[in-house]
């Protein structure tokens, strides 16, 4: 992040941590659908820490559930000083719903979200 990402209080603007954010849950949605998928709503953002000049963000995203034609995505955002070799702190997590979309803009079906079940050790 550099200095024209900041606020009026010196840290990294919500409005541009949100855009990462969208912008990351997209590609997954995307991917899953094979094809375009929309923003349709913010379920929930939440900024845990302030994020600083010269953090290095790392923006994961992942399905948490795929409808018919809508998929919830899970997104976690990390920071590092770029400059300390530190553990990343956890600074925002959000979820949001996209629809996969058609040439026509009109919503269309999206593949079944696959469960991984865990692998058991031992024997019963």
């Amino acid at each position: 992040m550099s200095d024209h990402d900041t606020n009026l209080y010196g840290t990294i603007h919500g409005g541009v941590m949100m855009k990462l954010i969208d912008d990351a849950a997209a590609a997954a949605a995307g991917r899953h659908a094979d094809g375009p998928a929309v923003t349709v709503s913010v379920d929930r953002m939440t900024f845990l820490a302030p994020v600083r000049a010269g953090d290095l963000l790392s923006v994961e995203a992942g399905l948490e559930r795929a409808g018919r034609t809508s998929m919830t995505v899970g997104v976690r955002v990390t920071a590092e000083r770029w400059n300390h070799s530190g553990p990343a702190a956890e600074v925002a997590t959000a979820f949001l719903t996209f629809v996969a979309i058609d040439a026509d803009g009109s919503p269309r079906a999206v593949p079944a979200l696959d469960v991984v079940e865990p692998a058991r050790s031992g024997t019963n």
